[in-house]
């Protein structure tokens, strides 16, 4: 219903639209100091003879047509920048923000290359991604959720499409160092969980995003408590040159809308995001059973105190409910008029999660500045699991109905919350043109409260005589935990010092860091180096890097695998899991915007927590509530990335992995053998393409009526693009479970079962069929007087390949598939105002 109102709603746009005059607004700096680039030069690099130069501010001001531009900035003393999907819309300016490397290349020496890839605002050099809002918005099946496009990165894999997680180079998905407004949050997705930073679907709006940064490997000793990859996201500042500015939006993520606006005669401005979600307004044509309900807020205030400092507060906001209230509706041919029982699952989860801080960038002076942060983090978590046991009824056509309940129990009860209120800080001391000297630390207390409730389960096997076993008896366990703020503290320091020897041809970061959670007790010293070797400065390098990484457990890691408050500190004093990164790279720009990196990585975790539990796998009745450090893995792999920026009307990204990883098997019996780890995929592809056509509208209004009727169908425009995805993986690794009938639960609390599902002892010796899908995107633009309408179309799984997800294993002794995505549209409509 909402696709078929958007249709119309365009169609009679379509006359309506016309050429109209905006402007190009922005700022220039220096991407070391952040100070102000007086005289630069602006450059509109699709029309002759338009641009600017900066004012004493680091302002400039240009007025073109509506449209899609590329601009290219340049100052003396510093390598020239090319900012890409500069979109100009009719009543809303276009502000960005151009950050300048200074160079000592001189240009009788040499042609300096422009940076098409904002090298210039890259903490790390090795295995690193920069995106903007137009590139994120743009990509087919993401649904603008920018952790979906980096799932297509090097390096990166995905375990199913329902969840965004990021699996980074053989990690898991909590192995990944969220940084969001400069606050370090374990999650900004709907529906997280301490053990997981993904989600369904992202809570940032991508309207608020200014860039992104993404490294998979070999990060500088700033960045910490993680052992795979970084990502940090900046959020953009609203307008400063109007008093109220709009946005409403509807998408996969929700309808909401956006409101900005000046401070202060220009000083500062604000922006807020609000969005709910109104999947249960139409799950009815989806099929859906399990609705999930959520909203989110995202807000950010900046002010200039003055010139030299700038002070700004940011926030982000979720709430999330969903119920799984399993249907018990199947059909069984060989049950045909008969009747069976089985147990099924009721699931109710509530969340909530916040993140709020405040930044003081201060300049005090040409070669020294200062960012000082504040903030607090609290995630909400509730989640209530139910066993129903039914007894079902099945017709002549094998079809069940007439459910009867014999009995309902408590599985699971989990009320918890987690936070933490911190205090950051980084000091950037720029020694001399060749010598950086950052440093840094952090102080923060959290709190962790918890009531957890596991019910008790009993088994019983079958013995060499033919006769069951005494009843093994798992008991409940419930338990509460009680950590108030400033009870524990978490802290770390680091310090960094980025060298360039040679006239600039070698590039070292040399950083040193140590953490230390009073919790557990554990502190660590994490050395890091990487290297840069310009063999052609700005177009060819090639990179080393070598790190210690370390990170501490999550709080439910701590606890017990079961058991009472008597048994709360049985994994206290946990070792903080470690990682060794080696790699090693290559970077070459091929042409304007064409860059292609190939890089080798090897990774050597230890101290990995493993149950004793899981030791002692062929004894099955032995039970034990205690983890130990014996985890051992590896991971290495080859990535290669080309990536085309949008220079002349089309992009795209090649990205290839090959990665291979393997996990000591810590069983007793299997002393010295390996098994495949649990996020090794062995071959990753995903190949983006995409075209930007100008005056398509006008051109089929002058098609024949034939050509030009139909075509209003589809929203097409003067000012578009069309993209397609294509994704291949190796299927995931699981451990096959037989259904063995010496073995009994008691099940759904009534009765024993007829036999019971068990994993193979070869662990993860199987994998699921191997994964494809293709994604095609549109994106369309319309200008009027006054407003501007963004129109986004997607269908994603184009050819609707069955990838499988998941095998559910009934309690009867059946199994079956659980799918991913089948072909789904998506659509998405926004009104700037």
């Amino acid at each position: 219903m909402v696709t078929k109102v958007m249709f119309i709603f365009l169609f009679f746009c379509f006359g309506a639209v016309f050429a109209q005059q905006s402007i190009i607004t922005g700022r220039v700096e220096d991407a070391s100091s952040g100070e102000i680039l007086i005289g630069a030069n602006v450059v509109v690099n699709e029309r002759s003879n338009t641009g600017g130069a900066t004012d004493v501010n680091g302002n400039f001001k240009i007025s073109v047509p509506v449209g899609s531009y590329s601009i290219k900035v340049s100052s003396i003393g510093y390598a020239p920048m090319v900012k890409t999907d500069v979109i100009v819309k009719s009543g809303k300016e276009s502000f960005v923000v151009i950050k300048l490397n200074p160079t000592n290349v001189e240009l009788n020496e040499v042609v300096v290359q422009s940076d098409y890839f904002d090298k210039s605002i890259q903490v790390n050099n090795l295995a690193t991604v920069v995106l903007s809002s137009e590139e994120i918005r743009r990509s087919p099946g993401s649904a603008q959720d920018f952790q979906r496009i980096l799932q297509g990165m090097a390096g990166v894999s995905f375990s199913n499409d329902q969840n965004n997680e990021l699996l980074v180079r053989g990690g898991s998905p909590n192995e990944n160092l969220t940084v969001y407004d400069n606050m370090e949050l374990h999650s900004t997705n709907h529906y997280p969980n301490e053990m997981n930073s993904g989600g369904p679907i992202n809570m940032v709006n991508v309207d608020l995003i200014e860039n992104i940064q993404f490294s998979t490997g070999g990060f500088i000793s700033k960045f910490g408590d993680k052992l795979s990859s970084v990502m940090s996201i900046e959020t953009r500042e609203g307008t400063r040159n109007s008093l109220l500015k709009g946005n409403a939006n509807l998408s996969m993520a929700g309808a909401g809308v956006i409101l900005e606006g000046g401070i202060n005669s220009g000083k500062g401005s604000w922006v807020l995001s609000a969005r709910k979600s109104y999947i249960d307004l139409i799950a009815g044509s989806f099929g859906l059973t399990a609705i999930p309900k959520y909203y989110d807020l995202q807000f950010k205030v900046g002010y200039d105190l003055s010139p030299m400092h700038h002070l700004s507060v940011s926030g982000i906001y979720g709430n999330d409910k969903i119920l799984f209230d399993g249907e018990a509706d199947v059909t069984r041919e060989w049950l045909a008029n008969g009747k069976d029982s089985v147990g099924y699952n009721r699931i109710d989860v509530k969340q909530s999660q916040i993140a709020i801080g405040t930044s003081l960038k201060s300049i005090w002076s040409k070669n020294f500045y200062s960012l000082v942060t504040v903030y607090h983090n609290n995630l909400k978590y509730y989640v209530d699991i139910d066993e129903n046991y039914v007894q079902r009824s099945f017709d002549a056509s094998g079809k069940s109905y007439n459910h009867q309940l014999l009995n309902t129990r408590k599985i699971v009860q989990d009320d918890h919350h987690t936070g933490i209120l911190a205090g950051k800080s980084e000091f950037v001391w720029k020694l001399s043109n060749e010598n950086e000297l950052s440093f840094g630390g952090f102080l923060g207390s959290g709190d962790f409260v918890q009531n957890v409730y596991v019910f008790g389960d009993s088994v019983r096997y079958l013995t060499p005589s033919n006769t069951w076993s005494p009843t093994v008896v798992k008991p409940y366990s419930q338990m509460t935990t009680d950590i108030k703020y400033f009870d524990q503290q978490k802290y770390y320091f680091f310090v960094n010092d980025k060298i360039k020897l040679f006239d600039n041809r070698v590039m070292l970061n040399v950083g040193l860091r140590y953490d230390y959670f009073s919790y557990s007790e554990k502190g660590n010293v994490s050395p890091r180096i990487s290297a840069s070797y310009y063999i052609i400065p700005g177009i060819t390098n090639f990179n080393l890097a070598y790190g210690e990484y370390y990170q501490t457990q999550s709080y439910p890691t701590y606890g017990p695998l079961y058991g009472t408050n008597k048994d709360a500190n049985v994994n206290r004093y946990l070792k903080n899991t470690h990682a060794r990164h080696y790699v090693a790279g290559f970077e070459h720009i091929l042409d304007d915007g064409l860059k292609v990196t190939l890089e080798g990585y090897y990774k050597q975790y230890s101290d990995i927590p493993v149950s004793e539990q899981f030791i002692h796998f062929f004894d099955r009745m032995y039970r034990s509530n205690v983890r130990t450090n014996t985890g051992e893995q590896n991971a290495y792999g080859i990535d290669l990335m080309i990536q085309q920026k949008l220079v002349k009307d089309y992009y795209g990204t090649l990205s290839y992995s090959k990665m291979l990883s393997k996990t000591k098997d810590p069983r007793i019996g299997r002393e010295g053998k390996e098994y495949t780890s649990d996020y090794e995929f062995p071959n990753i592809l995903t190949l983006i393409f995409g075209k930007r056509f100008a005056d398509l509208r006008k051109n089929l209004d002058e098609m024949p009526f034939y050509i030009k009727y139909p075509s209003m169908i589809l929203p097409f425009s003067d000012d578009m693009e069309i993209s397609v995805r294509y994704r291949y993986a190796s299927g995931k690794v699981y451990t096959p479970k037989e259904w063995k009938t010496d073995e009994q639960y008691y099940e759904g609390g009534v009765r024993w079962s007829k036999g019971n599902w068990v994993e193979n002892d070869e662990i993860n010796s199987a994998r699921y069929p191997d994964y494809h899908r293709l994604d095609i995107a549109l994106n369309s633009r319309y200008n009027f007087e006054k407003w501007s309408l963004s129109v986004y179309l997607s269908i994603q799984n184009l050819y609707n390949r069955k990838n499988i997800a998941g095998y559910q294993y009934n309690s009867d002794g059946t199994r079956d598939n659980i799918y991913q995505f089948s072909l789904l549209p998506v659509a998405g409509i926004e009104v700037n105002f």
